[in-house]
């Protein structure tokens, strides 16, 4: 594991060493996201995270109103269901990190 520093000026401000510049693919004007567990903090490109689909964005936001507007709708997720789905999943293996077809390349 490699350890880079950089200084913390009298503002608070820092600059970021071009080694982490590489790692997290930054270019100028773009955004880094602060992960914070505990006592230690995670940098990561936030401009990736700022994606917008308005598809699932729009959907998002129908299931937030329809969740407000009908809290009697939100039910526990029944047992059956998930019993369901894994008998009819036994022996499928998923690449949870390969691409999906038609997604635009990241």
């Amino acid at each position: 594991m490699a350890v880079v520093t950089s200084k913390v000026t009298e503002r608070s401000q820092t600059t970021l060493p071009p080694a982490v510049r590489t790692v997290l693919g930054l270019q100028p004007g773009e955004r880094i996201g602060y992960v914070i567990d505990g006592n230690e903090v995670r940098l990561v490109n936030a401009s990736v995270l700022e994606h917008v689909d308005p598809v699932l964005d729009a959907f998002l936001d129908f299931l937030g109103r329809d969740m407000v507007e009908h809290p009697n709708r939100i039910g526990v997720f029944p047992m059956s269901l998930l019993e369901h789905a894994r008998a009819i999943t036994v022996g499928v293996a998923i690449d949870h990190n390969a691409p999906i077809d038609g997604a635009d390349p990241v």
